[in-house]
């Protein structure tokens, strides 16, 4: 099995981050995607290689005023740090195949102990960076063992891996 945070790291490393107007699945078939309150979107295009050996995703917000809403209900008010714990949370759900909303009910804006255990996928691993004015958490749950390589995945965008 391939080592997640190692997975990770190289495909932070080697893939490409691209901030536009047009991140569809139409536009950008194999790249992980997250679009933004600012009508544009970012799609991390994975390097092929390392495609085959895990599940990669990302999701990304601009960081603005938080609700007193949610500041009641996760007791943070700072942008930066809500927005860092929002995307991971967002990041997480979609690697457990969970609404964000049933993430949210379970976990919070935390994450679990065991996160990996959240559903049969293996190990997963988890950055979350700035790049410019958008906070981004990159994520990824490794491959145990793939039997069938002919087919392409497509990773995931909303909630479904």
């Amino acid at each position: 099995m391939v080592n997640a945070a190692d997975l990770l790291a190289a495909a932070v490393r080697d893939g490409r981050l691209e901030r536009s107007s047009g991140v569809s699945p139409h536009e950008h078939p194999l790249a992980a995607r997250s679009y933004l309150s600012d009508g544009t979107g970012l799609a991390w295009h994975v390097p092929s290689a390392l495609r085959s050996h895990g599940t990669f995703v990302l999701d990304a917000e601009i960081p603005r005023p938080v609700r007193s809403t949610l500041v009641r209900r996760y007791g943070v008010d700072d942008p930066d740090t809500f927005a860092e714990r929002w995307t991971r949370a967002e990041a997480l759900a979609k690697l457990a195949d969970l609404p964000i909303i049933t993430w949210l009910s379970r976990h919070g804006l935390t994450v679990p102990e065991h996160v990996g255990a959240l559903r049969d996928v293996g190990e997963t691993d988890w950055s979350t960076e700035r790049f410019g004015d958008v906070i981004v958490t990159f994520a990824v749950t490794a491959h145990a063992q793939r039997a069938d390589t002919s087919e392409e995945r497509s990773p995931a965008v909303g909630g479904t891996v």
